[in-house]
């Protein structure tokens, strides 16, 4: 059984990885696309591809009735050790529907694996402190940007691809930081080289939605030019065209941090591939930072970030529509 503590992603993985599987597992956070890798795992290790259809039980908190639940995973599994049994947007049931479920925790089903998957979780809430003394339960966060450049050569590794040091730099400036994005601009870019296993800076230009890569740079480029219309323009079509709240406000954040970098640099005396460096820029958009940044003073790069830390909060917690806290956004700081 597994011990009462919070496990890390990286021991989940390794468990997994060995074939260990436990009967309770409640997996959290605001990293969805770990999430999903983690589930793909367990999915993979208990019932393989051949069985899901008899073995696999999906249901979504909030929609499923918690006796459809419970009764799943009571259920013995068919022609294999072990059935799964997966409730998403856990953290949507409510506390009588925990109570029924509870005994699931208290009486574990060895049969089972029951997997509950939450963006948030309370952990005053009884349900979640017996899980954690009964089961496993592990938090995925979203990795800290200066994380992302490992990630995506990690990532890239999955696709039997490796990325130039440039390329790296480039192809984070260009898609991002959400997984997800990484993930599936990583796939765009292996179809595109065919058979060639090694990414060049050329290559990541010419393999990244046009689309995103035009959009996220119009938006980010309006926003260091204090050009508000233009801004807001471009903010419609970056949601228009699928991107969501967090991940814009994700790279606006990262534009502003690389802002702070240059002017920084700039006030040390640096410039051309030593100023690069130091901001961690590619020279491709380095001139762009530069004309931006000798525009941003100390003070509006502080209140700036100010914004954006009031602005993740209302996104993440506010019921009005989260697109009209990013217009909000961009009306305060384009000024």
């Amino acid at each position: 059984m597994a011990e009462s503590t919070a496990w890390t992603p990286q021991r989940l993985n390794d468990t997994v990885a060995r074939g260990e599987i436990y009967p309770l597992y409640f997996l959290h956070g605001d990293e969805t696309f770990l999430i999903d890798e983690a589930l793909a795992s367990i999915e993979h290790a208990t019932i393989g591809e051949g069985m899901r259809d008899f073995n696999l039980n999906t249901f979504y908190g909030g929609e499923a009735e918690a006796s459809q639940i419970r009764d799943a995973v009571e259920t013995l599994p068919m022609m294999s050790p072990v059935r799964l049994v997966v409730v998403k947007d856990a953290h949507s049931l409510t506390d009588k529907e925990w109570d029924f479920l509870m005994p699931l925790v208290e009486n574990i089903v060895p049969t089972t694996a029951f997997v509950c998957v939450a963006t948030k979780i309370d952990k005053r809430k009884k349900h979640i402190k017996r899980f954690m003394e009964k089961g496993v339960v592990v938090e995925f966060k979203r990795p800290y940007e200066d994380k992302i450049p490992d990630w995506i050569r990690t990532l890239a590794k999955k696709h039997e691809l490796k990325l130039q040091g440039e390329a790296v730099e480039l192809f984070h400036q260009l898609v991002g930081s959400n997984l997800q994005d990484i993930n599936a601009e990583l796939g765009k870019l292996n179809q595109f080289l065919g058979g060639k296993k090694t990414a060049t800076v050329d290559d990541v230009l010419k393999a990244v939605s046009r689309v995103r890569l035009d959009s996220v740079f119009d938006l980010t480029d309006a926003i260091g030019r204090n050009d508000r219309a233009r801004a807001l323009d471009c903010l419609v079509n970056l949601l228009d065209n699928g991107q969501n709240e967090i991940g814009v406000l994700a790279m606006i954040s990262r534009h502003v941090r690389n802002l702070k970098l240059v002017s920084d640099g700039l006030k040390e005396g640096l410039a051309g591939q030593r100023l690069s460096s130091k901001a961690g820029i590619s020279p491709y958009f380095l001139r762009s930072y530069v004309e931006q940044a000798r525009a941003w003073s100390d003070r509006k790069i502080e209140k700036t970030f100010q914004a954006l830390l009031d602005t993740d909060r209302a996104l993440k917690s506010s019921p009005i529509a989260s697109h009209i806290w990013l217009e909000n956004f961009v009306v305060q700081t384009c000024v």
